[in-house]
């Protein structure tokens, strides 16, 4: 059976002005597709644009370019009345619980604000119900809706926005690192509680996170961002067992495990040098300064990202050129190549 893609990435650019007649490219062409009930992981560091990408495909921030095709219709650039429908079916957790809830309203107010924006119908007594109900279902209680943001924990605040998202019945959400300001304890409760009610409901998520190893856990495929572009996508089994491009070898390889368990594997362990400028990326590759199997060809041609595999994208001159000789192999498999790998060894800065 086809699985139906619910939102189509094509081309997409988010760029800021900044300074004299300069250009912050946050994100910068990206595409890929989401499916149906899936989890889609984005990962990359820090000032990647993973959560630049998230807000501008639900149009808090209005795209430089490119079309956001969700279930079929392209939502970019329309304007607030327009979006209203959208808006319905796709919403965000955020990163901070601390932030994104008014202190001047009670719980109540907060997450029935959404129900009588996209209900105007229901009745209060239904309203207050079906608050109630969200409020059980994320672990809380009823009594819990008549207090406000500062009397809660981190925890709490975060399944408050979760039923937030939750009370207008979407079909997608964009979950911006939503553990990531949350003690470990209370980590794996909220992914817990994302999955059981993804199982429950066919929820649809866009799950942005620099966690790798919590990435790995919830999510169906996982796309890599650096520098505001996509280098790999594919899916979770495949970008844990195979890495194909050097960048997300190295992030897989900072997971913090056992050095026996990484031990002899060849691939890169450790990134050198800082995250280039986004106001003036590098010509070519934009992770050619950090590569250490950088080419000529990465100094001057941008990759594409392209299928090398079945449902494995990689923009990658390197992986390109072995592709051209046969079936594509990782780094550590080949002699020359790993043993150079081995010899690079290189440090974080």
């Amino acid at each position: 059976m086809e699985r139906k893609k619910l939102l189509e990435i094509k081309n997409l650019k988010q760029y800021f002005p900044v300074g004299r007649k300069q250009v912050l490219k946050a994100v910068d062409g990206i595409s890929f597709d989401i499916y149906e009930g899936e989890t889609f992981g984005l990962v990359g560091e820090s000032g990647c644009g993973k959560t630049t990408t998230g807000r501008t495909i639900l149009s808090i921030y209005q795209p430089t370019d490119g079309e956001v095709i969700f279930d079929g219709e392209n939502v970019a650039g329309k304007g607030r009345k327009e979006l209203k429908s959208f808006r319905k079916r796709a919403q965000m957790i955020f990163q901070d619980p601390y932030s994104s809830l008014d202190p001047r309203m009670t719980i109540d107010d907060i997450i029935s604000e959404g129900i009588r924006v996209h209900f105007p119908q229901m009745k209060e007594k239904d309203i207050h119900d079906r608050v109630s109900a969200l409020l059980e279902r994320v672990g809380l209680n009823s009594e819990h809706g008549a207090r406000f943001p500062h009397e809660l924990s981190g925890g709490q605040r975060q399944r408050i926005g979760i039923s937030r998202a939750l009370a207008v019945e979407p079909d997608f959400i964009v979950c911006d690192e939503p553990i990531s300001a949350l003690d470990v304890s209370i980590q794996a409760q909220i992914v817990n509680l994302l999955n059981e009610l993804q199982e429950e409901t066919g929820l649809t998520y866009l799950f942005i996170s620099h966690d790798l190893s919590m990435v790995k856990h919830i999510s169906d495929r996982i796309g890599v961002m650096y520098l505001g572009s996509m280098m790999e996508i594919t899916t979770n089994d495949k970008l844990y067992d195979r890495p194909l491009h050097p960048y997300t070898q190295a992030l897989i390889a900072a997971i913090p495990i056992p050095d026996t368990e990484r031990e002899g594997s060849g691939m890169i362990n450790k990134l050198e040098g800082e995250i280039p400028s986004p106001i003036n990326p590098p010509k070519g590759c934009k992770f050619s300064t950090r590569c250490p199997y950088v080419m000529p060809i990465c100094q001057q041609e941008i990759p594409i990202l392209k299928e090398v595999e079945a449902d494995h994208y990689v923009a990658c001159h390197l992986v390109d050129q072995k592709l051209e000789k046969g079936p594509i192999q990782l780094p550590y498999e080949e002699t020359g190549y790993g043993s150079d790998m081995k010899e690079t060894n290189p440090t974080v800065n």
